[in-house]
């Protein structure tokens, strides 16, 4: 079963590299880099503001196949938000694995979300968030805390008392903007079907019909807009992407 599933997941990423050599109007951003990872967090903690989106790209090899479920731009696979507690950033997320094997919502500083250790690059984004919507997402955050929400396997965007990491942060901000801000669900194509079947052993009849947030949907949106974003892995590049206040 492991072998089927490592041949469907090969099959879908080399399908995916050729669809995108023919594809022009993806969304792309700018990186800016520098010499140390760890100069790279410190900056992007002075930079990091209340309400940011955080999206990082793991090195595990199964988060190279996540990013490619995401319909636009496929730098990422897990998400999280800042909120200030005390004037310190902490990120706050749900996953499950290895890394939370408690399953519910973690609150980790950015150096620990985005470090080099496990992660080749991590992004830094904004929504335009009015401060009683600010007040309210530290309110949702938490509840859902308090509730001991885990991390939904079935991706039901349905139920609230389980969720993935791009269904909470999704939920978050509509719910605290009063759906001000909404984030666009989407289905999967018949061969991403087939592959998100496979990797979460669900049904493809289940998966065929699901609507899921992808990563890129949380910043690919008129709402959220670049602050920076970091690649550990590249020499240094200029970036001349102006900073978003």
């Amino acid at each position: 079963m492991k072998n089927s599933i490592a041949i469907l997941l090969i099959g879908y990423s080399l399908y995916v590299s050729l669809s995108s050599a023919g594809i022009q109007n993806s969304k792309t951003f700018e990186r800016t880099v520098h010499v140390n990872p760890y100069e790279m967090i410190s900056e992007g903690q002075s930079l990091v503001k209340d309400g940011d989106l955080i999206v990082r790209l793991n090195r595990d090899p199964l988060s190279r196949y996540i990013k490619n479920f995401n319909k636009h731009d496929k730098s990422y696979s897990h998400a999280g938000i800042i909120l200030f507690e005390n004037g310190y950033p902490w990120v706050y997320h749900i996953m499950n694995g290895e890394e939370n094997s408690g399953e519910g919502i973690r609150r980790d500083s950015l150096s620990q979300f985005s470090s080099p250790k496990r992660n080749s690059a991590y992004g830094i984004f904004r929504y335009q968030l009015k401060e009683d919507e600010l007040k309210s997402l530290h309110d949702i955050m938490r509840e859902w805390m308090s509730k001991k929400i885990r991390f939904d396997y079935a991706f039901d965007y349905r139920t609230n008392d389980k969720m993935y990491c791009s269904e909470m942060i999704s939920k978050a901000i509509t719910e605290a903007t009063r759906g001000r801000i909404g984030i666009e669900r989407t289905r999967f194509t018949a061969t991403e079907a087939r592959i998100f079947a496979a990797y979460c052993h669900l049904p493809i009849d289940y998966t065929s019909e699901l609507e899921m947030i992808p990563i890129d949907a949380l910043y690919t949106n008129p709402y959220c807009h670049i602050v920076k974003t970091y690649d550990y892995q590249k020499q240094v590049k200029n970036n001349d992407s102006p900073l978003i206040n």
